[in-house]
């Protein structure tokens, strides 16, 4: 198949495996069939917009209306789980000079986010680009991960993302 046939295929299933006609069964194959890696016990939920860079091991889940750039890989390793109205974004850009803030896009970085074995992501949660979630943490509504955590926390906080308890291995 020519590459521009291909890359419109791709686009054609990554808009429509999220509309709530789709079943998950039906969307997870939609999806690998678009680039992804998604195990057969993952769960992508409806009204998610997502890219192909996303591999999902098994029990994982992607609930209904996440936002991944997808510019970037998003990996969801075993257990991991994110709810609702999340944002994982994996390409941001420099700061430029004054008047135009915004640098050109020769300068954008991309880098992936690896959400780690049975961590969980809460609703409205944003994840910046390279901000990796380590394994068994539970990131509370509405927090924003601005760098990468430590294996086992409660982490909560907008801007000022802060750790307030261990939790059990």
């Amino acid at each position: 198949m020519p590459n521009i046939a291909r890359r419109g295929l791709t686009i054609l299933l990554l808009r429509l495996q999220g509309t709530s006609l789709i079943r998950p069964g039906l969307r997870r194959l939609m999806l690998n069939l678009a680039g992804a890696d998604i195990h057969p016990t993952a769960i992508v939920e409806r009204g998610c917009h997502l890219g192909s860079n996303l591999r999902m091991g098994a029990g994982t889940i992607l609930n209904a209306y996440a936002f991944v750039d997808g510019s970037e890989w998003l990996v969801l390793e075993e257990g991991a789980r994110v709810a609702v109205r999340a944002t994982i974004i994996t390409k941001t850009h420099a700061v430029g000079s004054d008047p135009d803030r915004r640098s050109d896009h020769s300068r954008n970085t991309v880098l992936q986010v690896v959400i780690g074995r049975g961590s969980w992501v809460g609703a409205g949660c944003t994840i910046l680009p390279g901000c990796d979630i380590a394994p068994g943490c539970v990131i509370a509504a509405g927090t924003v991960v601005s760098r990468p955590t430590e294996p086992n926390g409660l982490y909560v906080g907008g801007g000022g993302m802060r750790r307030v308890k261990a939790l059990p291995a």
